[in-house]
């Protein structure tokens, strides 16, 4: 990598830093949670794109791309249309739950339409999944580092965690909201305007597709029909207890903002995964010795990208990187700071206690995160799986908004079983663990509502207010 490369990444990353800072200084606790919940559709419907089309969606198809062919991306597609058409439609409810109750976390719907100890294993299922989350995200950008500097993963990783650990402690999803703009346009023109064309001349272009194996263009190649059909119907489940965009609907200033954001995201997020299937695809044919498919994106820039805009490349992604661990360790601080030590310990905690508490969470999950990452290395798996555990969450999510015979205790043993149940099947199949861990939950809570009657800490107020039409404003 050439000095003027490396000027460049240093002068984004330094820049991107320094406007953390500036943001974060004067934040309040609600500020720093949900941009005290006045963010205009312009910049929710971007950090909505920058959140989903984050690194799962480039490093890891890509990878996929290398490994299996289109399968992976062709379901994230599917799976993604079908989940943004559905977080559209169930924006207004939640939007309008957060702001009636004041919520931060996904535990605090649990808290306020079930009760204090759903909220709290909601809260323990929230933590372990945004952990293996962040923990991705740390294996994703060492990948990234090791290819243009060689240095060992275990320092990569470290230092990783430290900066974003600083970073995200001091701005807070706000900051998050105005720098996931600049991200993402700097990543649409490095990856659709610039590599795109460059990849597309090559000697043979598209063509040279034809000397992949024919599976390389089976959808159903990787994981079977049964993994597709799954990720039509979970990419649509997967939206109602994904916490990123609870939390930017909860910041969003308007029912309609947020609503409106998620339905015009469709189109940009198709695009993302079309496009890095397409690189994966073209990755294996001209770069087939790669050791690490992970490294199929990155390996395709370095060799394609010319000086300057590798630079500007290699920042873009490295600051995506840090833009999707700012926001799953504010998940994951969240969750600390409000479900747990606001639920457990400190019932009566102000703005200034939470928001120091919140840092002081944003470090610990940080430094979890970054042990999980040592010992898990693999990013495709943590990907994969992390996202999916969150559907054992689905059936007390949907009840609880729009069923009155959903009950509390229910709620809360349909969680712990399909906890237990995905547990117990990751070391049997790992790429589909999630399956019997979501049928296991959704036939608990069923079963008890059905037989258990309400208790005294239910609120059916939820149910009668989601039933309402979306506010217009």
């Amino acid at each position: 990598m050439t000095p003027l490369d490396l000027f460049i990444i240093a002068t984004y990353l330094i820049a991107m830093f320094a406007w953390a800072m500036y943001i974060g200084r004067r934040e309040t606790a609600d500020g720093f949670f949900v941009f005290s919940r006045k963010a205009p559709f312009f910049l929710v419907l971007f950090s909505i794109v920058s959140t989903w089309v984050g690194v799962g969606t480039t490093v890891a198809t890509a990878a996929s791309g290398y490994e299996t062919g289109i399968s992976l991306g062709a379901t994230a597609v599917a799976g993604g249309i079908v989940g943004a058409l559905a977080a559209a439609w169930f924006a207004p409810f939640l939007k309008r739950f957060g702001d009636r109750f004041r919520a931060y976390t996904l535990g605090d719907f649990f808290v306020a339409r079930y009760s204090p100890r759903a909220g709290r294993i909601s809260g323990a299922a929230v933590l372990v999944v945004y952990l293996l989350m962040t923990a991705a995200q740390f294996v994703g950008l060492a990948a990234l580092v090791d290819i243009w500097t060689g240095i060992e993963f275990e320092s990569i990783v470290f230092f990783a965690a430290i900066s974003t650990i600083i970073y995200t402690a001091f701005a807070g999803i706000k900051s998050d909201f105005y720098t996931d703009f600049v991200h993402f346009l700097v990543m649409f023109v490095v990856l659709f305007l610039v590599l795109l064309p460059i990849v597309l001349r090559t000697d043979g272009g598209v063509s040279i597709l034809s000397t992949l194996p024919s599976d390389s263009f089976d959808i159903f190649a990787y994981g079977g029909v049964s993994f597709f059909i799954a990720g039509l119907i979970f990419g649509a489940g997967s939206v109602f207890v994904t916490m990123e965009l609870w939390q930017r609907i909860y910041a969003a200033s308007s029912e309609r903002a947020a609503r409106y954001a998620l339905g015009a995201s469709i189109g940009i997020i198709v695009l993302f995964y079309a496009v890095s299937t397409f690189f994966g695809l073209m990755a294996r044919v001209l770069l087939p010795d790669l050791g690490n498919s992970d490294q199929a994106l990155f390996m395709l820039m370095n060799t394609y990208l010319p000086v300057g805009l590798l630079g500007v490349g290699v920042a873009a992604f490295m600051a995506i990187f840090i833009s999707s661990l700012n926001s799953t360790l504010m998940v994951s601080a969240a969750t600390l700071t409000k479900d747990f030590y606001k639920g457990l310990y400190n019932r009566t905690a102000g703005d200034r206690t939470l928001l120091g508490v919140g840092r002081i969470m944003t470090a610990v999950a940080g430094g979890i995160a970054m042990l999980i990452a040592y010992a898990l290395p693999d990013f495709v798996s943590l990907s994969v799986n992390s996202i999916f555990m969150l559907l054992v969450l689905l059936p007390a999510v949907i009840g609880g908004f729009f069923w009155k015979q959903a009950t509390e205790r229910a709620a809360f043993f349909s969680v712990l079983s399909g906890l237990v149940t995905v547990v117990a099947f990751l070391f049997l199949d790992h790429e589909t663990a999630f399956v019997p861990g979501f049928v296991v939950s959704l036939f608990v809570f069923v079963l008890i509502s059905k037989t258990s009657q309400h208790n005294r800490s239910e609120n059916l107020e939820i149910v009668e207010f989601s039933a309402e039409k979306p506010n217009a404003r």
